[in-house]
């Protein structure tokens, strides 16, 4: 089968590898399509977290199949498996915890201490043709859903707990900092939970496009001051929660500058490096500064019952590409071309 393996830094190579079979409690799959994300990103220019040592939970090592955000038809199962059949239609839940830890132990599970993610330090990836996965890492897919929104289902459930975590109510107000596929999957989420009021800033046209097309009020940081924008908006007040999906020091700080007394500034991004933030802003105004980790149980399910709502629309944000296509994806993410990149796998290894 064809896979897109890293190798490391900058080493991505689309080859054939053996085609892998279930074993005990794992299930086959035929992936249909895999999406792009930030983390893919940071793997591929950046240090892959998976090294030439086995990973001590997954004993991933490099090369590393990528692909931790894709969705596929089940084709075969291993002993002990009665969740899913062959035919049923599936997303990936992809990160493996250890069980053991204080976090896990206590609930926290999304937070262990050992945490893994398949596609990127646990074995398998869904760039690839086919790959075999724990059974409990899966979701069946509702009818009325296509396999290309069940690609979606992970990075909107990132988003989903970074809302969560803002606690927003509805009739409220919100701002979103960087319009990528998680600050999309934000503004999706916001108006599932009642928040229509909804403020998006993004400095690349085709990225604010797609978010003002789907119902919010964009700021471009490049043309005008975003604090003073979000409060002659609010009319000095500032919103009620903030967002962060950019990964840069001066969206942060806009973030911190622009909520209400007591608001909350939810950090879901991922930084490359230490931060400085005003904290006299963030005392002086009370604010709770909020990390946001993966996505507890639960979360996606409630991303496929609001997907079955009608609440995650893809027109507008979304580019195919084939898998060959994968190493140019990569750079139109890093470079903020695109919104959200799937990659559409192929039926047989001549594709």
């Amino acid at each position: 089968m064809l896979a897109a393996r890293l190798y490391g830094a900058k080493d991505l190579r689309i080859e054939e590898m053996p085609e892998p079979e279930p074993g005990p409690g794992e299930v086959k799959i035929r992936v249909a399509y895999a999406g792009i994300c930030g983390t893919d990103v940071h793997e591929y220019f950046e240090t892959p977290r998976a090294t030439h040592e086995p990973n001590p939970l997954t004993g991933a090592t490099l090369p590393q199949t990528l692909g931790h955000e894709f969705a596929g038809t089940v084709v075969a199962c291993g002993d002990d498996v009665d969740r899913v059949a062959p035919g049923d239609r599936v997303c990936v839940r992809p990160i493996r915890t250890c069980g053991v830890c204080a976090r896990c132990t206590a609930g926290l599970s999304h937070l262990c201490a050992s945490l893994a993610a398949i596609g990127v330090t646990a074995p398998g990836g869904g760039l690839a043709q086919y790959v075999v996965v724990p059974a409990d890492s899966l979701h069946r897919l509702p009818d009325g859903l296509s396999l290309e929104q069940g690609a979606l289902v992970e990075p909107m459930a990132v988003a989903l707990n970074a809302v969560e975590r803002a606690r927003v109510r509805a009739g409220g107000s919100a701002l979103v900092v960087g319009a990528g596929a998680v600050g999309m999957g934000a503004l999706f989420a916001l108006k599932a939970h009642g928040v229509h009021d909804v403020l998006v800033v993004e400095p690349s046209p085709s990225r604010r496009a797609a978010a003002e097309r789907h119902g919010a009020r964009v700021l471009d940081p490049g043309a005008v001051d975003v604090v003073e924008e979000v409060m002659s908006h609010t009319r000095g007040r500032g919103v009620d929660a903030a967002i962060e999906c950019a990964g840069r020091p001066e969206a942060l700080n806009a973030a911190i500058r622009s909520v209400a007394a007591q608001a909350s500034v939810v950090m879901v991004a991922l930084y490359s490096g230490p931060v400085a933030i005003d904290a006299s802003v963030v005392r002086l105004a009370e604010l709770a500064l909020l990390g946001s980790e993966a996505y507890p149980d639960g979360v996606f399910e409630r991303v496929i019952e609001h997907m079955a709502a009608g609440h995650y629309p893809t027109d507008g944000w979304l580019d195919h590409i084939p898998l060959g296509d994968t190493l140019a994806g990569l750079h139109d993410v890093r470079d903020g071309r695109r919104v959200k990149v799937l990659v559409d796998i192929p039926a047989d290894s001549g594709s």
